[in-house]
């Protein structure tokens, strides 16, 4: 690390994969600062970078890698999505990280080992003390920084359930072997989210012979991989077109859309075949059959508008279900957990679990370090303070559809900038912020919104792109027919900078997947669209980032 700035510098708290693209980003856009990035364990890769043996991401390997680090383009392997190529596996994804790191020379400015137990605001309120610890030390250490920012992510410290049953822990189940040793048991997975449904997966493999229930307090959208139509990942049917349609349309019409997919599949998998299929899938009619009143089940049960909900990919979830290998049960009826109500219903069933696995979500760690004055609630689009100009967040912001990594790399660019001043802090943040916090409280009004921060992906990087004045238009796109490529192509956060010509070549020839029928029936809805938007901004007021 060069000893040579202006007496600026920097700490990023945390060092996963939101950590590392704040700090490329940071490294780019303030060359004359000191730049320090602490982390804790021992590792640069994070969470999801060290996964459990198995691991596959729910987002492809195209759609989530940082835009300035690609490795792998949109075309689809031939087998019909068994080796599940086009996502990573195992330890591919710390690999990745590794190999950014080292091409962007950024271990020099990382501290491997050091916890930061404190922040707070240096007296004379410009910038901050942060006080951390080598963990094999005993003493902490102070030091002063004139800008920080926080890129612990939403993993960093589990929810716990009170109860006095045996609990297993993620950080258990995720070890090398920690899955091995879980045989037997009467396990309740409490949650409906990712980490819910993949422990609730796992944990039932036959070879263990556990008893696995999930309990859900609402339905949930678990959809797969792979989408029924032409058998490519569902990333790549998501395009800028049909995410151009206002969110209240997509949502009534994604909704009776997937509704009608789910009780149809034979019919669109016929109307709209994959190139190859998978060989040793289950194809006995009675599992197809429960596996598909499951599905529309969670889905209609699902309290939530389509769009306004956290999704789920598994591709085993639904076959766990329907060899009733994993049982779908309600509340616990009473503190003991003994009776647990049946899923959407009164009728109670006896479960008597030996353990219990609380996936329940993640409690902030904002307020531990800071002596409770921080809390993500502060922070402006997730990750600017409105009071604060000098303290960022990135890597807290929680897609409803997309994925962590992406939205990372387009904070992480926008606090670099504004932190230079090549961009500058909006002057009504303030009136912004609780414009934004409104919209969400009446979006997503079963949400802790004191500990999540809800985005539609797309929406949210383009307002950030625009800040930035990188949202892709016809003038930088180069030409009309490029712009309308990018429409069509899946969508991905790389379409903002286009004006890199390696960018441009490498995510430039991706293939259009979704069917021209379908893109014809989102052209029919754009005037519709067009009109709607009108009427909704004659009559209400929304965040400046929020589709109007």
């Amino acid at each position: 690390m060069s000893s040579a700035h202006n007496g600026k510098r920097l700490a990023v708290i945390g060092c996963g994969s939101s950590g590392l693209i704040t700090l490329k980003a940071a490294i780019d856009a303030l060359p004359d600062w000191q730049i320090v990035c602490f982390e804790k364990g021992e590792r640069i890769t994070g969470v999801w970078g060290n996964p459990y043996p198995g691991f596959v991401s729910t987002s492809t390997k195209y759609t989530t890698q940082f835009t300035c680090f690609p490795v792998r383009d949109a075309e689809v392997e031939s087998d019909g999505g068994a080796s599940r190529a086009e996502f990573f596996r195992n330890g591919e994804y710390g690999a990745y990280l590794n190999q950014f790191a080292d091409a962007f020379q950024l271990r020099p400015h990382i501290k491997l080992r050091h916890a930061v137990e404190r922040l707070e605001r240096a007296t004379n309120h410009q910038g901050w003390v942060v006080t951390y610890r080598h963990l094999a030390d005993e003493d902490a250490v102070a030091e002063h920084f004139d800008a920080v920012v926080i890129c612990t992510g939403l993993t960093a410290q589990c929810k716990e359930l009170e109860t006095k049953l045996p609990k297993l822990s993620p950080r258990e189940l995720n070890a090398q072997d920690g899955l091995s040793t879980v045989r037997g048991e009467r396990i309740v997975v409490f949650g409906g989210g990712e980490s819910a449904v993949d422990y609730a997966t796992r944990l039932s493999r036959p070879e263990l012979n556990n008893e696995v229930y999930l309990s859900l307090r609402t339905g949930v959208r678990v959809s797969p991989r792979y989408h029924p139509i032409r058998g490519v990942p569902s990333d790549f049917l998501r395009n800028r077109l049909m995410l151009s349609i206002h969110p209240v349309l997509r949502n009534w019409i994604g909704q009776r859309f997937v509704e009608a997919r789910m009780l149809h599949q034979e019919r669109f998998e016929r109307w709209f075949p994959a190139k190859s299929k998978a060989t040793g899938q289950p194809s006995a009619t009675s599992h197809q059959a429960i596996k598909k009143e499951w599905a529309y089940r969670l889905t209609k049960g699902a309290k939530d508008e389509l769009f306004n909900m956290f999704h789920n990919k598994s591709d085993d979830f639904l076959d766990g279900v329907a060899d009733g290998r994993i049982k779908i049960v309600g509340e616990p009826v009473n503190d003991e957990m003994s009776h647990f109500y049946a899923f959407q219903s009164e009728e109670q069933l006896e479960v008597s679990p030996t353990k219990i696995l609380p996936a329940v979500g993640y409690q902030s760690t904002l307020a531990a370090i800071s002596g409770g004055s921080l809390g993500l609630a502060d922070f402006y689009l997730g990750c600017v303070h409105a009071n604060c100009a000098d303290l960022f967040l990135v890597g807290f912001a929680r897609p409803v559809i997309g994925n962590i990594p992406s939205i990372s790399e387009m904070q992480a660019n926008y606090v670099a900038a504004l932190i230079s001043e090549n961009v500058p802090r909006p002057a009504d943040i303030a009136q912004q912020h609780a414009l934004a916090q409104q919209a969400n409280y009446a979006r997503y009004p079963r949400l802790d919104l004191e500990i999540i921060y809800p985005v539609e992906m797309f929406p949210y990087c383009d307002y950030l792109a625009q800040q930035m004045k990188i949202y892709p238009t016809v003038r930088s796109a180069g030409s009309l027919r490029e712009w309308w490529r990018i429409q069509l192509q899946p969508a991905t956060t790389a379409h903002y900078y286009y004006q890199d010509p390696p960018t441009q070549r490498f995510f430039g020839s991706a293939p259009v997947y979704m069917p021209m029928v379908f893109v014809l029936l989102l052209l029919f809805l754009k005037p519709l669209d067009w009109g709607f938007r009108i009427v909704r901004r004659m009559f209400r007021r929304e965040a400046a980032h929020l589709p109007s």
